[in-house]
This record gives structure tokens, sequence and C-alpha cells, in this order.
């Protein structure tokens, strides 16, 4: 049965093929295992699921980029539905913040919600520490941290 699995793009499911093929080639120098053309479509598609797992984990920690298509947020939508990317949404936060900005400060949160605020703001923060969103949010974690003293 084959395998269905959900690539981010065209570029993702390359970089997992190219990787999955060239580890299957290092087994197969090594240990006489099959290369990978003598490997089944299905034997292929599940070294690539393998791999693309090590290649996502591979850019959360930092170890390389990716020349994806441009990462895209989880929840915001522009106006037809459609998520719109990271970067953009990172840059109209930012754009937002300085056109506003009174200089007023409101207190809405207390410190209970003030610490849950930041907490995901640096989960956020972790989650894409090389992006600019995680930027914004590590930013913003830190000015809350600061005005409540900590």
């Amino acid at each position: 049965m084959p395998i269905s699995f959900r690539y981010a793009d065209d570029a993702e499911r390359e970089h997992a093929e190219r990787l999955a093929a060239a580890r299957q080639q290092l087994a197969h120098e090594g240990v006489l295992n099959p290369s990978w053309e003598e490997l089944t479509d299905d034997e292929r598609a599940g070294a690539m699921v393998e791999a693309v797992h090590y290649l996502r984990a591979g850019r959360r920690v930092g170890l390389y980029g990716f020349d994806a298509a441009p990462a895209v947020t989880a929840m915001v939508r522009d106006l037809a539905g459609k998520p719109i990317p990271r970067d953009d949404y990172e840059a109209f936060l930012r754009t937002w913040m300085d056109d506003k900005d009174t200089g007023d400060r409101l207190p809405v949160l207390d410190g209970a919600e003030a610490f849950v605020v930041t907490a995901l703001l640096d989960e956020l923060a972790g989650v894409y520490p090389k992006e600019p969103l995680g930027q914004l949010a590590r930013e913003i974690a830190v000015r809350i941290n600061d005005r409540r003293g900590i």
C-alpha cells in the first residue's frame, strides 16, 4: 500500500528524495544494502518520509537553511482566505506598532496574563528562531517583561 504523506511543497519533496537516495547509497556502499534504484516504490516512499522528518528537524534546530516556498502563517489569512507569508505578517505587525504607537500605556493584562502572553511569545520565538516573526515575538516578550520589571 503506498504511503500517503503531505510535503510542504515540491521543493521539500525533492530535498527529501535526494536525502533519502544519498542515505540509501551510503547504506548500500557500507554493508551491501540495496541501492536506491533497487528499492521498491513503497520502500522509496517510506525512506522519503523518514528523510523529510530529518530535514524538518534540522531546519528547526538551525542546522541548515531550506530554499522552499515562503513559510505561511498558521491561522492568519488574507481577505481571500489564503494564509499569508510569515515574513509579510511580521512586517505588517512591525509597521502597525510603529504607526499606531501613541506612547500611551494601557494596563490590559494582570500579572498572570502577562506571564502567559510572554511565555507564548517565547514559545513562538523558539519555533521560529531565525525568522523575523520569531525575532519579533522575542522582542515583544522582552518588552513586556521589562515593563513588568522582570
